[in-house]
């Protein structure tokens, strides 16, 4: 068997964790020493984490409790939105920040990640 990471593109410094799966960190972002997000952008996707934290630990109650599968159902879309909420978040400070970062450095692989980041979003 070949190592996959023989075929995958991937910027200095950087390795694939699995095969199939690099990681998807800009090298201008990965180096900068700033923090990832600003403190409020932060704190408003801890919130949408913690909120669909709540309706899982819900919906696996519900299921527990032998709740009626409509009702199941109605909670999981809830979850499903507050974690598209949060992603939505970091996908815009990702856009902002790395992929602003990287193509005024002119970095080629940057496309690459960005439509990878995109195909996972579907």
């Amino acid at each position: 068997m070949s190592d996959q990471r023989e075929h995958t593109k991937t910027r200095p410094g950087q390795t694939a964790t699995a095969p199939d799966v690099a990681p998807l960190t800009s090298s201008g972002c990965a180096a900068d020493p700033r923090p990832m997000m600003e403190p409020e952008r932060q704190a408003e996707v801890l919130l949408r984490l913690a909120k669909a934290a709540g309706q899982v630990q819900g919906v696996a109650r519900m299921v527990s409790d032998g709740r009626y599968c409509v009702d199941v159902l109605t909670q999981i879309s809830a979850a499903q939105k507050a974690l598209d909420g949060a992603a939505r978040v970091i996908t815009r400070n990702y856009l902002e920040r790395c992929v602003t970062d990287a193509i005024a450095n002119g970095d080629p692989l940057i496309y690459d990640e960005v439509m990878k980041v995109i195909d996972r979003r579907r």
